[in-house]
């Protein structure tokens, strides 16, 4: 089951707002709603770390890619390290029951591909 809240932008001003609690959350395009990647560590933090450049172009290239959409995230804090692994590992337990694969920056990377995540 993924995290049930609305999407908030991508944005270093709005990541800087954020807690830096321990949780999972969810990057995505706003505009389809697809989950992009499923994440776990200290929501402020870890958010930051995606993005090459702190959010501050309009359209980020979170992953190191040329994807170029409205970027999302959400997140759902558990208060643990620990409990923050388990709740990513169910997430993408339940996500891979759904679509038959992970999303498309949680899958394993091939031999020679480079992702920056």
């Amino acid at each position: 089951m993924s995290i049930h809240k609305r999407w908030t932008k991508y944005t270093k001003k709005n990541i800087s707002a954020e807690t830096d609690a321990y949780g999972v959350y969810e990057i995505g395009d706003v505009d389809t709603g697809a989950i992009l990647f499923i994440g776990e560590g200290k929501i402020r933090t870890s958010l930051l770390t995606h993005s090459p450049d702190g959010g501050r172009k309009k359209h980020v290239s979170v992953f190191g890619s040329s994807i170029v959409c409205e970027f999302g995230y959400r997140y759902e804090i558990t208060g643990t390290k620990e409990k923050a692994r388990l709740r990513k590992a169910a997430i993408l337990s339940d996500f891979r029951k759904s679509f038959g694969s992970l999303p498309r920056y949680n899958q394993p990377q091939k031999a020679g591909e480079r992702v920056s995540i």
